[in-house]
């Protein structure tokens, strides 16, 4: 997972800096925002098996027009894991979603986007076995963990849109649509807010 997260700042890095000197003139700036995450059930794996907690967006304009922005991103949220049974322990999980996408800036209080990347989101879980027929109470025979992990790796698809309060400080809600499989889909809701740098 660390890997993940470093290699995606990386990018984003490289392409700030190959991108630098074009987009200088129109006074570049960062988007960060802290948001709530909803995770809408729909009877699978993943939607059935996580509560959306917290997230965090940050954002940098890597082309500015008078109407339109494109930005690059990367997004990250945390999802606290349901519990299952007394056999199957699933542990919590960070979604790392680095995307680009194009903000409309035609008016200066509400700002549509649509963004398009790629999520990764992992899956680990701890499967207890026991033995039925020999007695619980001796330690010889306790039940023995086995870990596994899959990969729920995904495009993503996240249209939203900002209210600015003022210059800076902003509202944020989105919808991100993550076709997981054919019968797995996530639907994640966000709120939040942000502030430009």
């Amino acid at each position: 997972m660390k890997k993940k997260i470093i290699l995606c700042l990386l990018v984003l890095a490289s392409i700030k800096s190959n991108s630098q000197e074009k987009i200088a003139i129109n006074d570049t700036k960062f988007l960060i925002s802290i948001h709530y995450t909803g995770n809408l059930r729909n009877d699978n794996f993943v939607s059935d098996n996580y509560n959306g907690i917290l997230g965090l967006d940050a954002k940098y304009s890597l082309y500015r027009k008078t109407n339109f922005n494109i930005q690059a991103g990367l997004g990250l949220d945390y999802f606290k894991a349901r519990e299952i049974g007394n056999q199957l322990n699933l542990k919590n999980s960070i979604i790392v979603n680095p995307n680009i996408g194009i903000v409309l800036e035609s008016n200066k209080v509400f700002q549509p986007f649509f963004n398009l990347g790629y999520s990764f989101f992992t899956a680990k879980y701890t499967i207890q076995q026991s033995y039925n027929f020999i007695n619980p109470n001796d330690p010889g025979f306790n039940t023995i963990p086995n870990t596994a992990k899959y990969n729920f790796d995904s495009v993503s698809i996240n249209p939203g849109f900002r209210l600015f309060m003022n210059k800076n400080l902003y509202f944020q809600t989105d919808y991100k649509y993550l076709p997981i499989k054919s019968n797995i889909n996530a639907h994640l809701i966000s709120i939040g807010f942000g502030y430009t740098l």
